[in-house]
């Protein structure tokens, strides 16, 4: 691996983590405007109540109805990141880095078509629109995420573990990652229920929510086994394996919490009896924060499944080019083998 220098290194690597530790916020606050249904408390875009965004009163903003502080903060918190992004991509044009170019190119294109689409589901209201904003918003953080990975010296520092398990490793990383947006997906669609969607649809859709959910710790345990047994070897992989598996299971928990907040303790588990009492308190202050923290710790583990495809790709991709190079050789290359 080639060592870059310090000048080089460090200063996309700093903006790259800057975007992760920006965005993550914007995903609490986006799903609390939500959650608290406060998408529609600006009711003009790209404007605020007639305003230029950034010249909106700040008094007003600050200490104004809750649903507009939050929407509106959303809103500036969302521009800091689109401004972030800019900044990235001129440091890579000025430093001539091609990667970098591409990498800071892909990042703002996502950023806009992310704005875009909040924007229109202010002015349409539309609940189709919204759906795919909170899914756009997790896949940019899983990006930025792997923006930080690639802008990183642990990313110039990995090398290629020979290991019989990378095969094994890579694959498994990969359709975690996978399942992992599938599951956002399809809590977006539970979330933004659509008003002609039917009731067995709904149960249908919490089902398959379900199910994903036991895909997706399935897969986490494996990895981590395999980060175990590897863990001499790379101990980064190991590490952030172990912190997915401690997200998943807090997303469990937490997903669980969250229906019975919204609809009751679920009566497909056991234990119902001891929530017979159990008093729904519609849109309050409890109900948000768990319901919001069920959406936040699903974008985490969605970036915790970004990271580890990242480094098993730095560090076992060549397992793939190997596996398929010691493949035994078929009939008609051995018979050529015996003539020659």
């Amino acid at each position: 691996m080639t060592e870059l220098s310090q000048s080089e290194s460090r200063w996309p690597h700093r903006l790259a983590l800057l975007l992760v530790l920006a965005t993550y916020p914007l995903i609490w606050i986006g799903g609390l405007v939500t959650t608290t249904k406060s998408g529609m408390a600006v009711p003009d875009w790209p404007s605020t109540y007639g305003y230029n965004m950034f010249l909106y009163p700040w008094q007003t903003w600050v200490f104004g109805p809750y649903d507009l502080f939050l929407e509106h903060g959303h809103r500036l918190l969302a521009s800091t990141v689109g401004f972030l992004c800019i900044l990235f991509l001129v440091l890579a044009i000025w430093r001539k880095d091609r990667t970098q170019i591409l990498l800071g190119i892909v990042a703002l294109v996502l950023v806009l078509v992310q704005g875009v689409l909040g924007g229109l589901r202010v002015v349409l209201d539309a609940t189709t629109i919204a759906r795919v904003h909170g899914c756009v918003g997790p896949l940019f953080f899983g990006y930025l995420v792997y923006l930080e990975c690639r802008t990183s010296r642990r990313w110039q520092a990995m090398s290629p573990v020979d290991s019989s398990l990378g095969r094994a490793y890579l694959l498994r990383s990969v359709s975690l990652t996978i399942l992992a947006f599938l599951q956002i997906a399809l809590g977006s669609l539970i979330r933004h229920v659509p008003a002609t969607m039917q009731h067995q649809s709904f149960r249908v859709a919490v089902l398959f929510h379900v199910i994903t959910a036991f895909l997706i710790a399935g897969n986490a345990l494996l990895l981590l086994w395999l980060a175990f047994r590897d863990r001499q070897a790379n101990r980064h992989i190991f590490g952030v394996a172990v912190i997915t598996v401690l997200l998943v299971v807090g997303q469990i928990v937490l997903g669980i919490a969250a229906y019975t907040v919204k609809y009751g303790w679920p009566t497909f588990l056991p234990g119902g009896a001891n929530f017979a009492s159990f008093v729904i308190e519609w849109e309050s202050n409890l109900q948000a924060m768990i319901v919001t923290g069920h959406v936040a710790v699903g974008s985490a583990i969605l970036g915790a499944a970004v990271m580890l495809a990242a480094y098993s790709a730095r560090c076992y991709s060549h397992s793939l080019n190997s596996s398929k190079n010691s493949a035994p050789p078929t009939p008609q290359a051995s018979a050529k083998e015996v003539m020659a």
